[in-house]
């Protein structure tokens, strides 16, 4: 344990954070205020930090929550179970309270929505696959959903056709650019989206067009998901942005 007047570093699961012993003593009822007052046996690294056998990386929010008296957690935070049973370990009784009142408040909000890319090229056996041509592709999805998307992913009159459309039904929008699907991967990685399966299928046949070449076809498709609150799912604004407002709060 290493101190400059009140300035304590401690190594949690081999992470180390500097705070000071008024934080860690914030709940003098809990764990950490017992080792901090002398209550509770301390054991310490080869450094002379206080050593903690506990998962380093989830002590943040405990200490965040000491510095605080407040959970504030990343939008994407899933560790809740983790993070409670750190919360019981250390005896923290009102960072219990405010876990088990976000479970709550989370428990009937989030929804799992996905999309579809699929996106057909074609070329001959002798160029491909570093030469081939886009056939087209295809974007499926809720049509809320797809409304989120920027404008300039989707096409203006496209996005147009999809708000004169009644219901959230699930539908499919042809998209122009050729280089569309790099662009979706960008953007709903950039937005929190993650991609859960990516294949490749073929089919191959002589090329009527070129006399004795074998043609073939490939199809890229990539799937999405998002878990979000669907009140929370609101229409792209006109710059082009996607607004997922519980994914940037």
């Amino acid at each position: 344990m290493m101190m400059c007047d009140s300035v304590i570093t401690l190594n949690v699961g081999g992470v180390l954070y500097t705070t000071t012993k008024s934080t860690l003593s914030k709940y003098p009822d809990s764990m950490l205020g017992a080792m901090i007052s002398g209550k509770f046996p301390m054991t310490k690294d080869q450094h002379g930090h206080l050593f903690i056998d506990r998962d380093g990386q989830i002590f943040r929010h405990i200490l965040n929550f000491l510095r605080s008296t407040r959970l504030a957690l990343p939008t994407q935070f899933s560790d809740y179970d983790l993070l409670l049973v750190e919360a019981d370990f250390y005896q923290i009784s009102p960072l219990i309270d405010a876990i088990n009142h976000a479970l709550e408040d989370n428990s009937d909000k989030l929804e799992s929505h996905y999309l579809e890319i699929i996106e057909m090229r074609t070329g001959l056996s002798a160029t491909m696959p570093t030469n081939n041509s886009r056939i087209k592709t295809v974007l499926s999805g809720r049509k809320d959903v797809i409304l989120t998307l920027p404008e300039q992913l989707i096409g203006d009159e496209a996005k147009e056709k999809l708000r004169e459309k009644n219901g959230n039904e699930f539908i499919e929008v042809e998209l122009n650019s050729s280089s569309v699907r790099l662009r979706f991967c960008e953007v709903l990685k950039n937005r929190g989206w993650v991609l859960i399966n990516s294949d490749l299928s073929s089919s191959s046949g002589i090329s009527s067009s070129v006399q004795g070449k074998l043609h073939h076809e490939h199809s890229y498709r990539d799937r999405w998901r998002i878990d979000v609150s669907q009140r929370m799912l609101t229409p792209a604004v006109s710059n082009g942005d996607m607004i997922e407002e519980d994914l940037e709060n």
